[in-house]
């Protein structure tokens, strides 16, 4: 079977098969406007063409069928990224993406974990959806570190804390807090406890502050280009389901929600990630004093 589309946005079907064919090993064959365009021809002058930037000379070894002509007036009536996206196959449009100052090349490198920096949690908690862990340092010029996820399905608390709890080569006692998300406070009415109260009870030190979606969206983008237009956030390339929500968590299709899609896929490591910036900055917050 053949699937041929452009992978207009980095979710939704095309994104998934290709994420599937990546994994099975199946075959994956790209190309864009220069597999398709005519070949141009020598009276054409290279430095006053629209496209130059973008060809380079690759038209003049083309031999398609597509109008250069053509390709001129798609781009003018374009927006640069769409251009990118539908006929320069550069990247998928990121014009629903919530995180679209994630970039690969900046924000993915193998940071380890290092027993000098103070090492933090920060949890989601879910069943059928996903129960995520991240593990997170701060190093000495306040980048975060984001070092490791466990992201899990289907498994009871007790589980959870014995994974979390003995993973190598983390030591529990340098954790200096786990942050959590409230929800996880409210008591089950079948089981008469909740997540956070059982995690306590094994001697997870819990921590969380109650705070809007978009509150904790602002501090993680603040996090991979502040004002400045430097990052602070750095994600090992071990963290894949991370990652890939960073790259593909968005906003709904349709309608013009502030709020972005809770697909029970990509918002569960971002939410986890939320709960780390929410809590770690509010840690140091000014207090209000008489005198």
């Amino acid at each position: 079977m053949e699937t041929l589309s452009t992978m207009h946005q980095p979710f939704g079907i095309m994104h998934e098969l290709v994420g599937k064919a990546q994994d099975s090993g199946t075959k994956i064959f790209k190309w864009c406007v220069w597999e398709v365009i005519e070949n141009c021809p020598p009276e054409r002058n290279c430095s006053r063409c629209p496209l130059n930037s973008d060809c380079q000379g690759k038209a003049r070894k083309a031999n398609g069928y597509l109008k250069i002509d053509d390709c001129i007036a798609q781009m003018k009536r374009s927006s640069r990224a769409a251009f990118e996206s539908e006929m320069l196959c550069v990247r998928p449009s990121l014009e629903n993406v919530v995180f679209a100052e994630f970039e690969p090349q900046i924000h993915i490198a193998p940071v380890e974990y290092n027993q000098n920096l103070p090492l933090y949690r920060a949890i989601d908690f879910g069943f059928v959806n996903p129960f995520v862990c991240l593990w997170i340092q701060i190093d000495a010029q306040g980048r975060v570190r984001v070092i490791d996820e466990y992201i899990k399905s289907r498994m009871t608390i007790d589980s959870h804390a014995d994974e979390i709890k003995n993973r190598k080569p983390y030591i529990e006692d340098n954790v200096i807090a786990t942050f959590c998300d409230p929800a996880g406070a409210g008591v089950n009415d079948v089981t008469g406890t909740s997540p956070v109260f059982q995690l306590r009870q094994v001697g997870v030190k819990l921590r969380f502050k109650r705070s809007s979606i978009l509150e904790g969206i602002e501090l993680i983008r603040r996090a991979l280009r502040n004002g400045e237009g430097s990052s602070n956030l750095i994600i090992n390339p071990r963290c894949g389901r991370l990652i890939e929500a960073m790259q593909s968590y968005h906003y709904p299709q349709a309608g013009c929600e502030e709020l972005p899609l809770k697909d029970g896929i990509y918002d569960h490591p971002i939410d986890a990630l939320r709960y780390f910036f929410v809590n770690y900055n509010s840690a140091g917050a000014a207090k209000s004093r008489k005198y």
